[in-house]
């Protein structure tokens, strides 16, 4: 429902219809959903009240996060960096051997995994796309 001359929730909740609730279990519910719905419009209340009346420390704790952030962008350009460097040496040492060259790595040592490391840059500056666990995707 749209209502144009709705600007609150209490005008909102006056015009729109009651919840069809047949059960015990649904009224329950959605009693449990209300009381859930005033705690999180009391605590952005009081949020706002704490900004107006704490600057300082809203300052402070964007100071925080976006010290944050620098230092999560710059651990994942490092672990980047890291993953190209592993990658280049093993496929230097593939060419090498491939050439008749004498081999560094012995034929079980992990480092011979790192030449199908992903190196792409496909990750957003957040670094939602950015999964730690997994040097394959």
């Amino acid at each position: 429902m749209n209502f144009h001359d709705v600007h609150t929730l209490q005008q909102a909740l006056d015009v729109a219809p009651p919840p069809r609730l047949r059960t015990a279990q649904e009224r329950a519910e959605h009693a449990e959903r209300q009381r859930r719905l005033l705690v999180a419009h009391e605590d952005e209340r009081v949020m706002a009240e704490w900004r107006q009346r704490y600057p300082e420390d809203v300052t402070y704790e964007q100071a925080y996060w976006a010290r944050r952030r620098k230092e999560e962008t710059q651990r994942r350009r490092d672990e980047r960096l890291d993953r190209r460097r592993r990658k280049a040496l093993a496929l230097s040492q593939c060419d090498i051997v491939e050439n008749g060259g004498q081999m560094i790595f012995t034929s079980d040592d992990d480092r011979w995994d790192d030449m199908w490391l992903d190196t792409s840059d496909q990750t957003s500056e957040d670094g939602d796309d950015d999964d730690d666990d997994n040097d394959w995707a």
